[in-house]
This record gives structure tokens, sequence and C-alpha cells, in this order.
């Protein structure tokens, strides 16, 4: 399995930060995200171009040090889609503060090493969409 990071400083307080993307269940901050529902501890994403949902399961969730953990619930629909087996992707987004107005957002990926730098990059985009968002 590799690991990558996509990262941001977002001038925001970190609760500010943490309010918009805190929530497992809501990621409209996520670009592309055509539907997300949220059935206890999974949530159910479609993508722009997928006919499929991607289950991710919660692992844990932590308000007070603003991080929650998850995991691909179903790593075999995703690999039946892709052609390649995939034995499972686990993902952390952290928001800490930098000061009283201005916070960094982590978001680690460890999946398989043809998919690593995809996330990456998927993760990226996103977290540069939500600055956007939230600097505007």
């Amino acid at each position: 399995m590799a690991k990558a990071r996509a990262q941001t400083t977002i001038d925001r307080p970190a609760d500010v930060v943490w309010a918009k993307i805190g929530d497992f269940g809501d990621v409209t901050w996520i670009p592309r995200t055509q539907s997300c529902r949220l059935e206890g501890d999974d949530r159910s994403v479609r993508m722009e171009g997928m006919d499929f949902d991607v289950v991710q399961h919660l692992i844990s969730h932590d308000d007070t040090n603003r991080t929650y953990h998850y995991r691909l619930a179903n790593p075999e629909d995703l690999a039946r889609a892709i052609g390649r087996e995939i034995p499972g992707l686990e993902a952390t987004i952290t928001v800490t503060p930098n000061g009283e107005s201005s916070s960094s957002v982590l978001w680690d990926v460890e999946t398989v090493d043809f998919m690593v730098d995809g996330a990456a990059g998927e993760y990226q985009r996103a977290l540069e969409n939500l600055k956007a968002l939230l600097e505007a």
C-alpha cells in the first residue's frame, strides 16, 4: 500500500472550516459530486461520469480534534468498475488551526500504488475547491 497527502491552508478559523467539512454525510464541497447518502456509518457517493456509488465506511470521527477516518466499505465494487484489484483505501481528513484566523487541512490516503496518485490529485482538487468556497 502507498500513502499520499493533499493539503491546503485556508484563511478561515479551524472551527469554520470544520463546520463545512466535518459532517461525514455532506460532501457538497467536493467537485463533481452528484449525490451523497448517509446510512449509519456508511456514505454512498456518486460522482459525475460514474454509474455506481462508492461506499465509504466511517471508522472514527472526532469533533474536538477536527478529524475523521474512513475506508472503502466494498473495495471490490470499485475494483470491478476499473478492472483491477483494489485491496482497500483508507483516508483521514484533519483540520488544525494556524493561529486564530487560518487553518491547515490535511487529507491523507493509503491505497494501492496505481491508485494513490489519482486519489491524492482528486483530494487536492477538492481541497482547492473548499478553499475557494470558504475564502470567497
